[in-house]
């Protein structure tokens, strides 16, 4: 895992384009859902906008910082035949897998540590339940890890990643509450989308700064998401390809 941690890093450092990617895209996004939010006046709904920000970072971090990069990580090592010469090796499939994602893991914890940091002091709010925060960080980055492996089964090469990742960039935070609060929705849609992949990850993080949920409601979204995961995780091992398509 160290290792495979090291080459990752050194290859990202080579490409400064990574940075602006990785750090400013997000944030643009992240003010920009800000805007949109101010828009939808969410005081009357009850909505507290420092833990809604908190919800939307993590959750815009975790999809264009964390699935979109490690989809796009886990096809290109493919087409370059990195993936087939590791598994000839001792290493498992899943510490490759794992080990090739730690870096981009790392670069979106600690994004997502910065920023919700930074929003609490601008907003003047304060954790309330931090482990409600810690189980949807955890769970979120599991989540995003096994459905980029799973996107990356569909992807034949390096360009059909951005058409393959589509639709969790721009359907997954629509439906799970990342851009628009569920709250705001009518109260049957509102319910459903519950069920979303990303939701629960986005209800437990402001509820880290709320403590709205009870312990039942937060183990109820925690296993909503180790059902998504390990969704994906099976997808991935039955699809999941190790070399270029022929």
């Amino acid at each position: 895992m160290k290792t495979l941690y090291g080459i990752e890093w050194k290859l990202f450092n080579r490409i400064k384009a990574n940075y602006l990617f990785v750090v400013f895209v997000p944030l643009m996004i992240l003010m920009a859902m800000r805007t949109v939010q101010d828009q939808l006046d969410i005081a009357k709904y009850g909505l507290n906008a420092g833990p809604l920000m908190v919800s939307t970072a993590t959750g815009t971090l975790l999809i264009f910082t964390l699935y979109s990069s490690v989809t796009g990580l886990y096809v290109a090592r493919r087409e370059e035949l990195v993936l087939k010469r590791l598994r000839t090796g001792e290493v498992s499939d899943a510490v490759i897998l794992a080990g090739g994602a730690s870096m981009y893991v790392t670069i979106a914890v600690v994004q997502i540590i910065v920023v919700t940091a930074v929003l609490s002091v601008m907003f003047g709010t304060a954790p309330q339940a931090l482990p409600a925060a810690l189980a949807g960080l955890v769970t979120g980055v599991a989540l995003m890890t096994a459905m980029a492996a799973a996107t990356a089964s569909l992807c034949r090469t390096v360009e059909s990643v951005m058409v393959a990742t589509l639709p969790a960039i721009f359907i997954l935070p629509m439906v799970s509450g990342v851009y628009i609060p569920r709250e705001v929705l009518p109260d049957s849609l509102g319910e459903a989308l519950l069920f979303a992949p990303l939701s629960s990850t986005v209800d437990l993080m402001r509820s880290g700064w709320t403590a709205e949920l009870t312990v039942v409601a937060v183990l109820v979204r925690v296993a909503l998401t180790v059902a998504w995961t390990a969704l994906f995780t099976w997808i991935a091992i039955r699809k999941f390809r190790w070399e270029p398509r022929t």
